[in-house]
């Protein structure tokens, strides 16, 4: 099945998650999400088995033996999940357990009790392209790429230097090689391939760098289309939606804005700022 949307919409849960992922298995969980119609309050007897045909052809990789085995390996990573900041809940899953290629065709199999990770929106959601993902050539520009985009609208994104070397798994890398072989690196491929053009500084404690203060710009070309596209989105999903879900996904749409908490709660209670926000 070739992809149905121009953005993945993806929880937040899942761009927050740590894996090993290599740049090939990572397109194919892009592929498979672009396939997947997440939402908001899906009732528990809806979750079932996801089935997910993708060509071989869509990996961007036209060595046939490394993009076989990295598809051979998907049914075998494990994503690291945090349910909980407060709590230290994390949970441990293996999102396609079930693989098989045939005919330049792989075909995954998504269990039922996964499924919700990467379905339901109401803890929050990123929003992407999907070429711009797919044609990442590093696993750093990748996970980046997905946070950037979860951060964009707010134009910054403050985070902490442990905090992002867990984020991209590059936790054993001292602050030096991780600027340059995870930061540097990653910064140039987004910003010649995709919609974004980050830049960060750093702040210290001491002499040692804590915190990485990142600047995100969408491209200004891209900028009327890409809200367009996110608004006719947004309104088809809107218009599917229940009153009570609507307010969810309002809710949520909000923490995307630079909106007080007090305007926050102003919108949510004034049916007439209620209606102008969502139109």
């Amino acid at each position: 099945m070739l992809a149905k949307r121009k953005y993945n919409t993806q929880p937040n849960i899942i761009t927050n998650s740590v894996s090993d992922m290599s740049v090939i298995e990572k397109r194919i969980v892009y592929l498979a999400i672009n396939q997947i119609n997440t939402g908001i309050n899906f009732p528990v007897e809806s979750f079932k088995n996801l089935d997910f045909e993708i060509p071989l052809t869509s990996l961007n990789d036209t060595n046939y033996d490394r993009v076989s085995k990295a598809v051979l390996k998907l049914q075998l990573r494990r994503m690291l999940i945090e349910n909980n900041r407060k709590t230290g809940q994390l949970e441990s899953i293996i999102p396609f357990p079930i693989v098989k290629i045939a005919n330049g065709v792989m075909r995954l199999t998504m269990l039922a009790n996964v499924v919700p990770f990467f379905l339901e929106l109401k803890k929050g959601f990123t929003k992407y392209e999907l070429q711009a993902a797919l044609s990442l050539n590093s696993v750093y520009s990748q996970k980046l790429y997905e946070h950037f985009s979860r951060w964009k609208d707010k134009k910054q994104w403050i985070v902490s230097l442990d905090e992002l070397k867990k984020l991209l798994n590059a936790e054993n890398y001292e602050y030096p090689q991780f600027r340059q072989k995870c930061l540097n690196i990653a910064i140039q491929e987004i910003s010649e391939k995709t919609d974004l053009t980050p830049s960060y500084e750093v702040q210290k404690t001491g002499k040692s760098v804590s915190t990485i203060h990142f600047q995100i710009k969408i491209k200004a070309k891209e900028e009327l289309q890409e809200a367009k596209e996110f608004y006719e989105s947004d309104i088809s999903e809107l218009n599917s939606m229940k009153p009570n879900e609507v307010a969810v996904f309002v809710r949520q749409m909000l923490h995307n804005y630079s909106f007080s908490k007090k305007q926050c709660d102003l919108i949510m209670s004034n049916p007439s700022f209620f209606n102008t926000f969502v139109e």
